[in-house]
């Protein structure tokens, strides 16, 4: 008689439903993407976050944001046997030992970034999640809870990523894009398409081009319209570029500023008879 053994899909709702979280959601740090550092004369400024050194690891990713939506609270730790990840993250699907040896490989790279630790727990492997921004020289931070303070800016990530296939149906350019516009927590967002701002995000130009054309293609992202911005490269100084959203089931990361803005808007549009400059602020 042949044994059952748990699926691709089974191992996933498995490991999401061990979260206990009741909202379905999970926060990532905006630091995967994008990390605040101190520039040569001491001036707050930005560079590519961890994601950018897992756009060929894709198996590493599917375990990071595993762990991430299954970690808690307490060491914000994990244990699990290497075959459940192997099936959850598509590395390893056959119930032996090669399990082991396939997502080992996948756990080294992310503690070689600073991303988790693995601790010895019985025969099995404790991973515990440190914090996003991976090494700070050569230390990995432990983890807390972001607060969603201006030097801690977190966004969520839905389950639905997983129990509507996302994590299939989307390539490692898509993924990557879709982190980065769920980062962007706002309503209307421009996603950097020229070489230095692509590279600000970690991502090349033609990774951000293959990522956008993914989302724009399955209708995860919209074009919302065009943008005036600065750029001094260009002989105006200016250019005009697309603006996005994002659609269902990612639309989900607005700021605090961006819900009082578009509440503000929502209520100048409700309340006649009110004379334009003074919705705008200004002296009548």
């Amino acid at each position: 008689m042949t044994e059952r053994v748990m699926t691709h899909e089974e191992s996933i709702e498995y490991l999401l439903r061990r979260s206990q979280r009741h909202d379905d959601v999970f926060p990532i740090r905006r630091e995967l993407i994008q990390t605040r550092i101190e520039g040569l004369l001491g001036e707050p400024t930005t560079e590519p976050g961890p994601l950018s050194k897992l756009l060929r690891a894709p198996h590493a990713l599917e375990l990071l944001l595993l762990v991430y939506a299954v970690t808690t609270g307490g060491d914000y730790g994990v244990t699990e046997r290497s075959q459940l990840w192997g099936r959850a993250a598509g590395i390893y699907m056959l119930p032996d030992r090669n399990a082991s040896v396939a997502v080992s490989r996948q756990w080294q790279h992310l503690e070689k970034l600073g991303l988790i630790e693995r601790r010895q727990h019985g025969h099995l492997k404790r991973i515990v999640k440190r914090r996003e921004c991976g090494l700070v020289g050569e230390i990995s931070l432990p983890y807390t809870a972001p607060t969603g303070a201006k030097g801690d800016v977190y966004f969520r990530v839905p389950f639905a990523y997983w129990r509507e296939g996302w994590h299939r149906k989307l390539e490692m350019p898509g993924k990557a894009v879709l982190l980065a516009a769920m980062s962007r927590r706002r309503e209307t967002f421009t996603l950097p398409q020229d070489t230095r701002g692509a590279r600000a995000l970690g991502l090349g130009r033609h990774t951000m081009a293959r990522g956008i054309e993914e989302l724009l293609r399955h209708k995860l992202l919209v074009k919302a319209g065009t943008d005036e911005v600065v750029n001094a490269r260009t002989m105006r100084g200016y250019e005009w570029v697309h603006t996005y959203q994002l659609a269902k089931p990612f639309n989900i990361n607005l700021s605090k500023s961006e819900i009082e803005r578009l509440e503000a808007e929502q209520l100048a549009l409700l309340t006649p008879g009110v004379d334009a400059d003074k919705q705008a602020g200004q002296p009548a």
